[in-house]
């Protein structure tokens, strides 16, 4: 049995939750160096490169890494590991081409308009598009362990190793006095170094498992199918993996558009701060995907609903209390970043109020596309972007930041309530929800009342903030120990 299995969802999702907040830390961390050392305008600089650099990279990967994690994890469920090499082939080999194509047509544009990207050279431009397609590889390399069960390799390469790497990096630029190109050389010098060390882990994880690295010879007819299968769900999500990196970074590009490089660089810390909170669903993500694919392909529905369940109960209960401290401190953490970034104290608050809604959904877009309906999420999020485009144009140059903030918060709850509605209503597969309940309420109740009396009796600033958080999450954690069954805490640490 895999070790997901044995060890339980738990276990996967603790490793990756502490990887993932690791991760999310160091992000931070290296925001508010950005920021102190280059101001508003340099970060605004920083951050757009770093959107565009993110969106070649997830647009590069065609959706192979979820594919892989999909077909790979069903195969080791359905004892089919022979399939494995010949999977790993089928996604590697047009991710390849397709990033050389990226690259070669980079080359192109800068030499037609070497002012592509203002202020950033042609030979960096060029550079970011090469690392970016190696950076693409890396999330691919990654999902063939995922699929074969293993629970370390991405925590510790995708959220630890290489985060710090370019902490290192940055940081060193900084203190010689390097200016914002510099920087983003830095940021993205790591990128090779982690592929090869994800390559080297995928390649040992399918000797291992599949007792080779060699396809195995298939007949031609199944060798077709199984590439036809493979693509025919793999580029879908890929379609729709764009849409959703365009969501998570065009708003910032847009908005440097329609107002100016600073503002954009107040709301890109402002959206890293928001997005912090994802590591909760990240993890979740990570850790179930493998067990709701293979609990789908043995038509085990009834197990997929206990996993949901029980995830998004446990999702709530850590999510929520970030949130809520994040939406009534909002002013006190973005002066962490430097002056000026206060400014986008009620963007913070308002994007940080969606995000704990939308995390009551629980894994509805794991659900989604383990069930293979990679088709209706490409629908979701291609209606989202152009909601958000068309919310941005009207509100941002209305209301600058906050417009963008709003117009973001209209579209994840309005995506999230859709893909709810699939899941649970087309799919079938509902949570149970008594766990749910619980977990909301005592979020509300405890740490709400605390952080909302705090904030009124003694106001806001970086020491209020800390001793806040502090006090609430020891009366937070000694409510919950009484209430862990309720919550559906030993349950889901019980799951095999």
């Amino acid at each position: 049995m895999a070790e997901t299995a044995s060890r339980g969802i738990a276990w996967a999702g603790i490793v990756n939750l502490v990887g993932g907040a690791t991760g999310s830390v160091i992000g931070l961390v290296l925001a508010a160096i950005v920021g102190r050392e280059l101001g508003t305008d340099g970060a605004g600089t920083y951050f757009l490169v770093v959107a565009i650099f993110m969106i070649v990279s997830n647009v590069a990967e065609l959706g192979a890494d979820t594919g892989l994690v999909r077909y790979v994890s069903a195969a080791r469920a359905t004892d089919r590991l022979g399939d494995v090499p010949h999977l790993v082939a089928i996604a590697t080999r047009p991710v390849l081409l397709v990033g050389a194509g990226v690259i070669g047509a980079t080359g192109v544009a800068v030499l037609v308009a070497p002012d592509l990207v203002p202020g950033v050279s042609p030979g960096l431009v060029v550079a970011a598009a090469a690392l970016a397609v190696l950076s693409s590889m890396i999330a691919v390399m990654l999902a063939v362990s995922r699929g074969l069960g293993d629970v370390l390799s991405y925590p510790l390469l995708q959220n630890i190793a290489l985060p710090l790497a370019r902490l290192a990096g940055v940081t060193g630029v900084v203190v010689l006095g390097g200016g914002s190109l510099a920087v983003l050389t830095a940021w993205m010098a790591p990128v090779p170094v982690v592929l090869a060390l994800a390559a080297v882990v995928a390649l040992l994880m399918t000797a291992r498992r599949a007792g080779t690295v060699r396809p195995p010879r298939l007949p031609a007819s199944d060798r077709r199918r199984l590439s036809r299968d493979f693509w025919s769900f793999s580029a879908t999500r890929g379609l729709s993996s764009g849409v959703e990196i365009l969501l998570e970074w065009f708003d910032v590009i847009l908005v440097g558009a329609l107002t100016s490089a600073e503002e954009a660089g107040i709301y890109a810390v402002v959206t890293r701060c928001a997005r912090a909170g994802e590591v909760i669903q990240q993890a979740a993500r990570i850790a179930v995907g493998p067990q709701i694919s293979g609990a789908l392909a043995r038509g085990a529905v009834d197990e997929a609903r206990t996993i949901y369940g029980l995830v998004t109960a446990v999702m709530i209960w850590l999510a929520w209390p970030f949130f809520i401290v994040l939406a009534v401190f909002s002013d006190a953490v973005l002066s962490v970043f430097g002056s000026g970034f206060e400014d986008g104290a009620l963007s913070l608050s308002v994007l940080s109020l969606s995000m704990g809604l939308a995390t009551a959904a629980g894994t509805v877009q794991t659900i989604l596309l383990m069930g293979g309906r990679s088709r209706w999420q490409l629908g979701d999020k291609s209606a989202a972007l152009a909601l958000n485009i068309a919310l941005n144009l009207v509100l941002v140059p209305l209301w600058g930041i906050e417009g963008a903030a709003v117009s973001w918060a209209v579209t994840i709850l309005a995506d999230t309530a859709l893909v709810v509605y699939q899941v649970q209503h087309l799919m079938g597969v509902r949570p149970h929800g008594r766990h749910l309940w619980v977990s909301a309420a005592l979020s509300v109740g405890v740490v709400g009342t605390i952080a909302g009396t705090s904030r009124l009796v003694l106001g806001s600033s970086i020491a209020v903030l800390l001793a806040t958080t502090a006090v609430a999450a020891l009366v937070y954690v000694a409510v919950s120990v009484p209430l862990r069954h309720r919550l559906g805490l030993v349950e889901l640490l019980n799951h095999r």
